[in-house]
């Protein structure tokens, strides 16, 4: 085996001691050595294959610790609805018409990524203007949130959806002034769309997987979280093409695979549990739900959205307290890793009682348990997560993407500027990891850094300049937090002799840009276990 080794770099190695290197060498798949170029030229001996970086900065490779990738890769294809590109419905309606016009009758038509907050009409899609693009269709268009979508007259009816069905739980059937529905199906009510929507078959999804890991190796991805497996219906499949994709060696990142638990469940009857896997693809925690979004009016808040004062709005769990108990009770016993969603406060009180009541009735030292997203979580709540076992995923993305508009609209000023409280949940010592929701938002680590240390909103408003952290801190939850996310940080995360030889190389250390700049801050090179795979 070729000893490699790397000199004339800038290597921010995110080590214990949160050291610095000019060089470092690896053998195989794993780092081997790192220090001075002197150091590694003597490790490596005459006859290493040498890579001068010629002074640009190495970093470990991230770590994506929640996003929908293989959902987002199944539907690359489909129509963007979101905002940009399109300024007024009139245009995503444009763009449903040309996909329509060359599909087969019958067969569905998709979208993704519309946002009613955004666009310029400020307002919803509706059944009847979608059955004006087809009513010979089945058309599904996804909000930006993911957690709405919007369906045409063809579609209900396939559902089974007419203006006397009632609610289910956690969700809501919309419907107008007259009691209509609007074809704006919200939560569970939107679920059993999943379970119609045709199905590829396994070497589709792994052509279509391919392309989207691609995408995540251009911003310096080498980990993710898939997460939410088994929602459209096609689990087993996507788990299947990503144990082949790594048998073929054409998987080009660690998927840590988070499973819907009625799809787990079949795992787990087998013995098949939280870690079980190689390095390249392991079955992770298990995903449940308590709440939607904020931007989508259902994440479950303990005071009436700001918009919604008159009405007093605060939306609705998705599950009782006692199911929730129940399913969190059943797993944290069995010694599984859970990931539960949960946007709204009340929602995140919810998700911790059920937590706190499962670790008095089986204790586990560490189970790291994830808070997904967990945007308006409340100072009192911080050290009650640390107490009962639960690491927060921040989404903190929202504050770019919609932090004016939860200032403006959603939240209003005082909660808006706690979203993704970092600096609290640090002074309070609790570890914690960011991520993209990809699609909800493209998965784009150093931007999630950026927005990390500047909390600046696309408008260019500051959003809780208190809750800003460190570049160093957004660096680690990114990388050395985000593989204990995974119980891997004996593995990865940093650039330590024996672990996994995944790395990024970009073009200026964020450590020492100024602030504003990161976000410029380019990906020139992704290497995972040694091996190239992205160059800009």
């Amino acid at each position: 085996m070729k000893k490699k080794i790397y000199i004339n770099a800038d290597v921010v190695t995110m080590d214990s001691t949160e050291s610095s290197a000019g060089a470092f060498g690896i053998l195989g798949d794993r780092f081997a050595v790192t220090g001075s170029e002197e150091k590694v030229r003597h490790w490596g001996g005459p006859d290493a294959q040498c890579t001068d970086l010629k002074g640009r900065t190495v970093l470990p490779g991230f770590i994506e610790t929640h996003n929908h990738l293989s959902y987002f890769s199944l539907r690359m294809d489909h129509a963007d609805c979101s905002t940009p590109p399109n300024t007024g419905i009139s245009q995503v309606l444009d763009r449903l018409k040309a996909i329509a016009k060359e599909t087969p009758e019958e067969e569905w038509v998709f979208g993704w990524g519309f946002d009613d907050s955004l666009i310029s009409d400020k307002r919803h899609l509706n059944r009847d203007e979608l059955d004006n693009v087809s009513g010979k269709h089945h058309l599904v268009i996804t909000h930006t949130s993911g957690h709405l979508g919007y369906v045409n007259s063809r579609v209900l009816e396939k559902m089974g959806i007419d203006d006397t069905t009632p609610d289910p739980e956690g969700g809501e059937i919309h419907r107008d002034s007259s009691g209509r529905a609007t074809g704006l199906l919200k939560e569970t009510a939107l679920f059993p769309i999943m379970g119609l929507i045709p199905k590829p078959d396994t070497r589709e999804i792994k052509e279509l997987l391919v392309r989207g890991i691609a995408i995540a190796n251009a911003n310096g991805v080498t980990g993710i979280h898939d997460a939410a497996i088994g929602m459209e219906g096609s689990g087993t499949r996507v788990v299947r093409a990503y144990r082949e994709l790594a048998r073929e060696g054409r998987l080009n990142l660690r998927a840590y695979l988070t499973l819907m638990n009625d799809l787990y469940d079949r795992y787990h009857d087998l013995g098949i549990g939280t870690g079980f896997g190689s390095d390249t693809v392991k079955l992770g925690s298990v995903k449940l739900f308590q709440d939607g979004s904020i931007q989508g009016h259902t994440g479950w808040l303990s005071r009436p959205y700001h918009d919604r004062l008159d009405t007093g709005h605060v939306s609705q769990p998705i599950m009782s307290q006692k199911a929730l108990d129940a399913l969190v009770e059943k797993y944290h016993g069995a010694g599984l890793q859970v990931a539960v969603h949960g946007n709204g406060d009340a929602a995140i009180d919810s998700i911790i009682q059920a937590f706190e009541k499962a670790q008095k009735n089986h204790p586990r030292k560490d189970p790291r348990h994830l808070l997904i997203h967990c945007q308006t979580v409340r100072e009192d709540q911080i050290p009650r997560m640390k107490a009962c076992g639960l690491m927060p995923s921040y989404f903190v993305q929202h504050i770019h993407y919609w932090g004016d508009r939860h200032h403006d609209i959603f939240l209003g000023p005082e909660r808006a500027a706690r979203i993704s409280p970092l600096a609290s949940s640090l002074a309070r010592g609790l570890k914690f990891t960011l991520h993209s929701d990809l699609p909800v938002t493209p998965m784009e680590p150093l931007h999630s850094i950026h927005t990390a240390v500047n909390r600046t909103t696309r408008e260019g408003r500051t959003l809780g300049p208190d809750q800003r952290i460190s570049p160093l801190d957004a660096l680690k939850a990114y990388t050395t937090w985000a593989a204990m996310a995974a119980f891997d940080e004996n593995t990865r995360g940093s650039i330590t002799p024996g672990k996994l030889a995944d790395w990024v190389v970009v073009s200026d250390n964020p450590l020492s840009v100024p602030a504003d700049k990161i976000k410029d801050i380019q990906v020139l090179e992704t290497i995972m276990g040694g091996k190239r795979v992205y160059i800009r």
